[in-house]
């Protein structure tokens, strides 16, 4: 018989490490590849979010209708720095339609919106009996601004100006410590019909 020849300790503790290196390689890149699909995927929540977000108000500010009510005759558009109360039609949310009464806040750190139905001898909306529905959490900051025309500086406040809704208005939002791109908007306007 031949003698049979095995494996010595050195060869065993080689192939171990090299063994031992590969799986280790290949955990550290099924890992990295984990935390990437996460970010991504975050990242990805985020963009959708913004996009969905900025696009309902977009739609709803730009549809501002200047209607003259018994409590403002001078039309119903009226902005601060932190909140925005405006009426525009509402297509089909939850059964509601038509035009309705708006109002855009800040709760802490919640942006929130609110309906009312429009009735032209509203004195006023009570926001107080009407459902606040969430936009956006962790807002940190949210600012708007306006102008009255496209050589004015932007104002803090919108309140019986002499046009009955602004030209362009502006909203910055910081959502978890990040600054959305400002929207800034240009309302359709329209000739008051009440």
């Amino acid at each position: 018989m031949g003698e049979q020849r095995g494996f010595t300790l050195v060869e065993v503790v080689v192939a171990l490490t090299v063994m031992s290196l590969l799986v280790l390689a290949t955990l550290t890149a099924v890992r990295t590849l984990g935390d990437t699909h996460a970010r991504v995927e975050a990242t990805t929540q985020r963009l959708d979010e913004m996009r969905l977000v900025s696009q309902f108000l977009r739609n709803s500010l730009r549809q501002a209708v200047p209607v003259r009510t018994q409590a403002r005759p001078g039309g119903y558009f009226v902005g601060g720095r932190n909140e925005l109360s405006w009426i525009a039609p509402l297509q089909g949310v939850e059964g509601v339609a038509g035009l309705q009464y708006k109002r855009l806040f800040l709760d802490g750190e919640t942006l929130k919106i609110q309906f009312v139905p429009f009735h032209p001898a509203l004195e006023s909306p009570d926001w107080t009996a009407a459902e606040a529905h969430p936009l956006l959490d962790e807002v940190s900051g949210f600012t708007l601004s306006f102008r009255e025309n496209a050589q004015q500086t932007w104002l803090e406040q919108w309140d019986e100006q002499e046009v009955l809704v602004p030209q362009v208005l502006k909203l910055q939002l910081r959502v978890r410590e990040r600054y959305w791109p400002d929207l800034v908007i240009a309302p359709d306007l329209f000739q008051a019909a009440f």
